[in-house]
């Protein structure tokens, strides 16, 4: 075929884990007798709260038809090209497996909000039992959707950036440019089974 289709997925084929209803019929014109596409498709998502091979799973249930991890393309994909990141120490921030999302990317040495909460406990004022523990070494940041506990990652993150990745030391004068922060997914807004927009990760970042 001289032509390939480009999906956006929330609010265009599914709201949240309902599919409209029309999509799953056209999907059905999409392949063959035997679920094969007849053209190229691939699918497209802010979304960056799963693996590919994750999101293909739940398109497939949802569509009816088998979607393989190589046609979706998630907010954190492009991060497979930033090479000169991989083998360093980077936080990242979002909801669902970060760890293995970021090692699927080819980062090398990520940590996790809660794991900088765990190293240094002082800097979440929320919790009044936590104790001081080891440092963390110097770091970069990586954003990949908005997180759920948007007061501790926003200060975590602030933390690091104001002290040049080093988050155990106090606030110092204001260096720019600041340390790297790859950020995924620009969306103020985004639609799911709720009757009025939710915030997003742009709204997060500003």
């Amino acid at each position: 075929p001289s032509f390939g289709f480009l999906f956006d997925i929330d609010g265009v084929l599914v709201r949240g884990r309902t599919p409209i209803p029309a999509a799953r019929a056209a999907f059905g014109k999409l392949v063959n007798p035997q679920g094969q596409f007849l053209v190229p498709v691939v699918f497209v998502t802010n979304a960056g709260n799963c693996l590919r091979q994750k999101k293909a799973e739940q398109l497939s249930h949802l569509l009816g038809v088998p979607i393989s991890q190589d046609q979706v393309m998630m907010s954190h994909s492009p991060l497979r090209m930033f090479k000169r990141y991989h083998k360093k120490c980077v936080l990242v921030s979002g909801q669902g497996p970060l760890l293995d999302i970021a090692q699927d990317l080819g980062f090398c040495q990520p940590i996790t909000i809660d794991t900088l909460r765990e190293k240094r406990p002082l800097l979440d004022a929320v919790d009044h039992d936590r104790r001081p523990s080891v440092l963390v070494s110097e770091i970069s940041v990586v954003l990949f959707g908005e997180p759920v506990r948007w007061e501790t990652s926003l200060q975590l993150i602030i933390d690091v950036l104001l002290t040049s990745g080093y988050p155990g030391n106090p606030y110092g004068q204001e260096n720019y440019p600041h340390i790297p922060v790859l950020a995924c997914n620009m969306d103020l807004m985004w639609v799911a089974e709720a009757q009025s927009p939710r915030f997003g990760h742009g709204t997060f970042m500003v």
